[in-house]
């Protein structure tokens, strides 16, 4: 984006703007790493099976990967399908 010479953007001095942009690319990375991070951590509690792969069935102690991540999801307070998304990033 091309940006003409200017004193202000919204109600923040051109340079506060540079150092908000900044900050924010940070947190954007923050983020990515994080995300990963959770990521590997549902695949260790389910790793990725091929398809037709063994599964648990949901009897006795043993869970589906919806099961099980789903419990870690509520555990942490995050929607299960956004634990999913993150595990096949990782997986990825």
């Amino acid at each position: 984006m091309v940006i003409t010479r200017v004193e202000r953007i919204g109600n923040v001095t051109l340079e506060r703007f540079e150092e908000l942009v900044a900050k924010v690319k940070e947190l954007i990375k923050q983020v990515t790493r994080a995300q990963f991070a959770l990521g590997d951590i549902a695949l260790e509690i389910e790793p990725m099976r091929p398809v037709g792969g063994a599964m648990p069935n949901g009897v006795d102690d043993l869970f589906t990967v919806e099961e099980s991540l789903g419990w870690f999801a509520d555990e942490i307070g995050v929607a299960l399908p956004t634990v999913l998304d993150w595990r096949y990033t990782a997986n990825r």
